[in-house]
């Protein structure tokens, strides 16, 4: 009885902390090994199929190119790579004249660096970053109080490594560029150790070509050591087409300026070198560039702004006696003693072949002035002229003598930026744009030169007498919206100046006084209405009144087509309060006949500044000719249906094509509003009703009648010949087509 009863299981023993840790460690070995056999057989799998499509787009081109050389054998021998595309041609092919720098080398098929810059070491690398810019790629965290990288500087290293080192190669150009804009903190690149693989791809792209002319690395940090020794001057040692090579601002070490010394020594196709902003540290290797410069055969443009020169002013007396065959050298640094600048004022006075020359960043004092002032008399040759950051005084180096003033009239560019213009400056340079002799001044840059307002109102009336100006800079300076009378008194009576940059004066306003309600709403005849006795108007600045006077009058149809069509005005750079400042300078500079530009401008008044415009009775006069184009205008918009899309913003959608709209309308960035389309639908039809209604010459569509003179009521008879009939085998047999019954349709036709 008691064995028939089942006896419960003894329990098991509980294992030790021991033993327990022990399986814990099984478990979470056993657990990685799963997740890696995961990641594996996924990363196998994607491999697979990139292998699979290269296979298959490498398949496709054989089939096209196998087509197309079927193709091919068909014509004549002059004409076997017409129809083969460039990706056939040999790599010793000198071209045609269709083959410009716009076409891409061949398709890439090399798998992109796995290890790559993500943005994620701003905690733990900081040390690692290295920069020109020092601290300012850093900034510190308002929450942890710690140092991090700045937005701008991972923006810009994630940006240059994704869009530029992976970018597609063009034949016969190379170009790694980023631009700072003014207003930025940065001027480089960093670099970080992750993005050596991108740069070793992209010096590896380097290696396939053999017709290059233009190498171009700038605002880059380039890896250290020896890393351009190594990978980019071998390639370019065995290409014999090189003409251009600028590497400004990568922070070149010593080797590496040793090496490329070496290769300009070794070249015989440079014609333009730049190097500028390089510190050259070794006495020897500045030597050996003057040496290389002076032996090389074809190299004209020399640029070395702001290096640095090892050896003071006896290398930089043989750097200038080297080039005083080329055509444009820039030259100058902070370092530069005053030896240095006379050597540069006597070289400017003796007889070279220079057009064009630069000093930048070399302090100029009170001796130096007169040496330059009079070299610049002596020079004939010299078309474009700058001194930037030289620490002038401009009045002691324009001079006021008739020697001064004819030299600097044989000048095409004068760039006077980053020194100082006072107001005896601004009367001197105001007589001289205003001088009959002043005939060939093209370019005039003077921007950050503590120009104040009193000496731009002497300096702007003399370009109302001056008919060759086209560019003029008065950016970064101390204006203010006391130089507005002068500015729009210049802009009304020229014609000839096309681009004026005004950018960075933040004493010129857009808005003096904003409109202020202070009393608040009263009633009238049942209505609340806004009480404007008691509210401040609103007053705008000068920056508003400039555009809205000179360039966008819209009091009156007149006063739009008599404003300024042909100066793009910079300030800015956006739309505030409905002076539409970026809409207009994009207007004026687009390169189209003048009708087009009031056209514009009529469309953006009638539709978003004064409606008060629109009058149908204005269009009484109107020829019946032109009342198609009226009919155009009076449906156009700025950004609807792709009219105006040069000029309207990027962010602009095409709002005449999209139906999703908000219960609030559409946002749209031209007026920074929200629009309802189907009001302004509304809108444009009512429009045309009323001209159409109110136009009196609608009477003359039925008075004129069909256009034709005389109409014959009789039956006419058929002047036309009998056919002959043919027969098969005629030598005037014309085919199938002359069997055709009179009146049947051929195949293919109505």
């Amino acid at each position: 009885m008691n064995d028939a009863i089942e006896q419960p299981e003894e329990e098991a023993p509980r294992r030790s902390s021991r033993e327990r840790k022990q399986v814990i460690s099984v478990y979470t070995e056993a657990k990685r090994a799963a997740v890696a056999s995961r990641a594996e057989k996924k990363q196998a799998a994607k491999d697979s199929r990139s292998q699979r499509s290269t296979r298959s787009r490498k398949r496709k081109q054989e089939e096209e190119s196998d087509d197309e050389d079927d193709i091919d054998k068909e014509v004549d021998d002059d004409n076997e790579y017409a129809s083969s595309g460039d990706e056939d041609l040999p790599s010793d092919f000198d071209g045609s004249d269709d083959d410009d720098d716009d076409e891409f080398i061949e398709s890439d098929d090399r798998p992109l660096p796995r290890v790559r810059y993500e943005g994620k070491d701003g905690y733990a690398d900081l040390s690692l970053h290295q920069s020109v810019d020092g601290d300012k790629i850093f900034r510190l965290s308002w929450w942890s109080g710690r140092n991090l990288l700045s937005w701008a500087a991972r923006r810009s290293i994630i940006n240059g490594q994704n869009d530029l080192l992976f970018s597609k190669q063009r034949k016969r150009s190379i170009i790694l560029e980023r631009v700072f804009g003014r207003s930025s903190t940065l001027s480089q690149v960093p670099y970080h150790p992750k993005m050596l693989s991108c740069y070793e791809y992209f010096a590896q792209g380097i290696r396939r070509h053999t017709s290059l002319e233009t190498f171009k690395i700038t605002n880059f940090h380039l890896p250290p050591s020896s890393w351009l020794r190594k990978n980019i001057i071998p390639p370019l040692e065995n290409i014999n087409s090189l003409n251009a090579l600028e590497l400004s601002n990568c922070s070149l070490s010593t080797d590496d300026l040793s090496s490329l010394v070496d290769f300009v020594a070794n070249n015989t196709t440079l014609s333009t070198l730049n190097i500028s902003h390089s510190d050259i540290e070794s006495e020897d290797t500045a030597k050996a560039l003057a040496k290389a410069l002076k032996k090389h055969p074809s190299i004209c443009n020399v640029n070395l702004a702001y290096c640095r020169l090892a050896g003071g002013s006896t290398v930089v007396d043989k750097i200038l006696s080297a080039c005083k065959n080329c055509d444009c050298l820039e030259i100058g640094h902070e370092d530069f003693d005053t030896e240095s600048v006379a050597l540069v004022a006597k070289f400017i006075g003796k007889k070279n072949s220079l057009t064009s020359f630069s000093l930048t960043g070399a302090a100029i004092d009170n001796d130096n002035k007169k040496l330059l002032s009079d070299a610049l008399v002596k020079n004939k040759t010299i078309k474009s002229l700058c001194l930037h950051s030289n620490d002038l005084q401009l009045p002691g180096i324009i001079g006021n003598t008739k020697k001064m003033t004819k030299s600097f009239c044989r000048l095409t560019r004068l760039d006077l930026s980053h020194n100082k213009l006072p107001l005896t400056g601004a009367k001197l340079m105001a007589s001289f744009l205003e001088s009959t002799e002043c005939n060939l001044l093209i370019t005039l840059i003077m921007s950050n030169n503590h120009l104040t307002s009193k000496g731009a109102n002497v300096l702007l009336p003399a370009l109302k007498k001056n008919t060759t100006l086209q560019q003029l800079d008065l950016s970064r300076n101390w204006l203010n919206d006391q130089c507005c009378p002068a500015v729009i008194d210049m802009l009304q009576n020229n014609s000839t100046l096309i681009k004026f940059d005004l950018t960075g004066n933040k004493s010129l306003r857009t808005v003096q006084r904003r409109a202020i309600n202070r009393g608040g709403y009263v009633s009238v005849n049942g209505h609340w209405v806004l009480d404007e006795s008691r509210c401040t108007p609103h007053v705008d600045g000068g920056r508003a009144k400039i555009v809205k006077v000179a360039l966008f009058d819209t009091t009156s149809l007149d006063s739009i087509a008599g404003s300024n069509h042909t100066c793009a005005l910079a300030m800015t750079g956006h739309n505030h309060n409905d002076s539409f400042e970026e809409t207009i300078r994009k207007i004026n500079s687009l390169d189209v006949r003048e009708g087009a530009k009031i056209r514009y401008k009529v469309v953006l008044a009638i539709n978003h500044v004064n409606s008060d415009l629109y009058n149908p009775r204005s269009f009484d006069s109107i020829p019946l000719e032109l009342m198609p184009s009226l009919l155009e205008m009076l449906q156009q918009r700025i950004g609807y249906n792709n009219f105006g899309k040069e000029i309207a913003p990027k962010t602009m959608p095409n709002m005449g094509v999209s139906k999703s709209y908000s219960s609030h309308g559409t946002w749209n960035p031209l007026t920074r509003k929200r629009e309802k389309e189907a009001s302004k639908d509304v809108e444009s039809l009512s429009r045309l009703y009323e001209v159409i209604t109110s136009w009196q010459s609608l009477p003359q569509l039925y008075a004129r009648g069909p256009g034709v003179s005389k109409v014959s009521m009789g039956k006419s008879k058929s002047t036309s010949k009998p056919r002959k009939r043919r027969k098969f085998g005629d030598e005037s047999d014309d085919g199938d087509d002359a069997w055709i019954p009179k009146g049947a349709r051929k195949r293919g036709q109505w």
